[in-house]
């Protein structure tokens, strides 16, 4: 039985889960917005962190993946993780549901009206994928090189405790 979307407004609820300052994490429901506000997440936490220079790019990974992840990953009344980090080599964007499919790149019909997110993801990434998580469902990522994007490189690490910034 196929599940139905709504287009309810979404309140996001900010994860709190340790890390360094260079990371933020928030979660979303399973609705038909969600999608939009997990762009909007990503693009003003990488405006706020100065890393504009592949936005544009960022953004439609984002949206291709988490459109995935609502339509075919999340079950009715669980929720999707996007992550957002600046490493040193790479930005990066994961998602993250408790969906036991895996996601696979698949070439649609010339006719067919969807089936292509990942064929796009994979020609905006630098390099994308799926890894296994501690409990149920997978994260699928998407990864913009440094050297690649133009975007400086982090700072040095400072010590001490740090947490999520969202």
């Amino acid at each position: 039985m196929a599940s139905r979307l709504t287009n309810e407004a979404t309140d996001t609820i900010p994860a709190l889960l340790p890390g360094t300052d260079r990371h933020r994490t928030m979660l979303f429901p399973r609705r038909r917005t969600t999608p939009r506000t997990a762009r909007n997440f990503v693009a003003t936490t990488l405006s706020e962190w100065g890393e504009t220079s592949r936005l544009d790019d960022m953004r439609l990974c984002t949206s291709e993946l988490v459109t995935n992840a609502v339509l075919h990953g999340v079950p009715v009344g669980r929720l999707v993780l996007v992550r957002v980090e600046s490493l040193d080599a790479e930005l990066r964007i994961e998602v993250h549901d408790s969906g036991e499919n895996r996601p696979t790149q698949r070439v649609p019909e010339e006719s067919a009206v969807d089936g292509r997110g990942l064929l796009i993801v994979a020609a905006t990434a630098d390099s994308w994928g799926v890894k296994e998580r501690t409990g149920p469902g997978k994260c699928v990522w998407a990864a913009f090189d440094r050297a690649d994007s133009g975007a400086a490189p982090l700072p040095p690490h400072t010590s001490g405790p740090q947490g999520d910034t969202s």
